[in-house]
């Protein structure tokens, strides 16, 4: 159930931005080994700067004021070799205790909706292992791909 969970902007002058850009890092490190904490407090802050532009920082918070999930949208995921436009839904990451509420499907859906808002019909991420997850609410699979010699899936959500 989700109904003390709300999506939101996430707020750069709190510890959610902290302990949100340390989930991330430790979930995606292993795809991306230049990545740093620092890189998602610098999404984290420049999307505070202008709520009509990219990036997009999103954060799940549970009605007992926890952090439980984050996602942000982004022109370009620095994945290497990319032939799609972007923008991309990036650094998904839901605290695993929320994990099956639908808290991540809300975040992404969210993360969408915002993109379209500023005019993106085509939203893309990349994924390791969940490509299937993403299908059950509308993702299409572009194609197959390695980065830093990790398979993961490209995706696409069509307006």
């Amino acid at each position: 159930m989700t109904t003390d969970i709300v999506i939101s902007d996430m707020p750069t002058n709190s510890k959610f931005a902290h302990i949100g850009a340390q989930w991330a890092f430790d979930d995606w490190k292993e795809t991306d080994p230049n990545d740093d904490i620092q890189w998602y407090l610098n999404i984290y802050s420049e999307s505070a700067v202008d709520p009509l532009s990219l990036p997009i920082s999103l954060a799940a918070i549970a009605g007992n004021d926890e952090l439980v999930g984050v996602a942000c949208v982004v022109d370009d995921d620095a994945l290497p070799d990319a032939q799609e436009p972007g923008p991309w839904v990036a650094a998904v990451f839901v605290n695993p205790e929320y994990r099956g509420r639908e808290v991540g499907k809300q975040l992404v859906t969210e993360a969408v909706r915002r993109a379209r808002e500023l005019g993106h019909s085509d939203v893309y991420l990349y994924t390791r292992n969940v490509a299937h997850w993403y299908e059950t609410f509308g993702w299409e699979r572009v194609r197959e791909t390695h980065v830093h010699h990790k398979p993961i899936t490209i995706m696409v959500n069509r307006a």
